[in-house]
């Protein structure tokens, strides 16, 4: 009977965490490169004995936390120069408000009272020796498919183009990530920042955001 209770205990459980993950899903649905949370979970099987009988069932012992979709969403095209979008699979770097690494596709990018360039999320993303982005004053901006950033600089003729910096982008190959507490990606265990290299094995769409 203590077998079947906890059985019973565990399915109400992986059936509050569904509805739980369905309700965050949802409400982030339209947050540009949101990666969906998935649910999944170890499988054991337990023997009941009653009198002389011996039954298997086969239920769901732990459900695991931090998994995410990695499906490539739809490519919705904006037309606003600051915003960007990763086509296939990978990441921009960014840098959380804990002040750890962590890894995004959201692109709706912008310019913080601190000239430094943000996500929507209003935390930095990175360049390739992942430290923030400073941005100069600029009348365009433009973005590479590989990532690098160009300006024409306030008060220039047109036509002028000075490359500014590069943000850093990765496929996460070889990487074990999950979804952290906080919805950022981050491999398990977190980043060693000063290991950590950038392979910039990404491709960039400007004027789009992924949905």
């Amino acid at each position: 009977m203590d077998k079947l209770i906890h059985t019973a205990l565990n399915s109400l459980n992986n059936a509050r965490v569904r509805q739980n993950v369905s309700s965050q899903n949802l409400a982030n649905a339209q947050v540009p490169g949101f990666r969906g949370d998935e649910i999944g979970g170890r499988f054991g099987s337990i023997f009941l004995e009653s009198d002389e009988t011996l039954s298997t069932r086969v239920f769901t012992k732990k459900s695991e936390p931090g998994l995410f979709s990695n499906l490539q969403g739809e490519l919705r095209q904006t037309g606003e120069q600051t915003d960007v979008a990763i086509t296939g699979k990978g990441y921009l770097l960014i840098e959380g408000k804990d002040g750890e690494l962590g890894l995004s596709r959201r692109g709706d990018l912008t310019v913080g009272l601190d000239k430094t360039l943000r996500n929507g999320a209003d935390v930095p993303v990175l360049d390739t020796s992942l430290t923030p982005i400073t941005m100069p004053a600029f009348k365009k901006l433009f973005v590479s498919e590989s990532g690098q950033i160009y300006i024409q600089p306030a008060g220039t003729p047109a036509g002028t183009r000075v490359l500014v910096n590069q943000l850093a982008l990765t496929s996460g190959d070889g990487l074990d990530l999950e979804k952290d507490v906080d919805g950022t990606i981050r491999p398990k265990g977190g980043f060693i920042r000063e290991q950590f290299n950038a392979d910039q094995n990404v491709r960039l769409k400007q004027g789009y955001l992924e949905t």
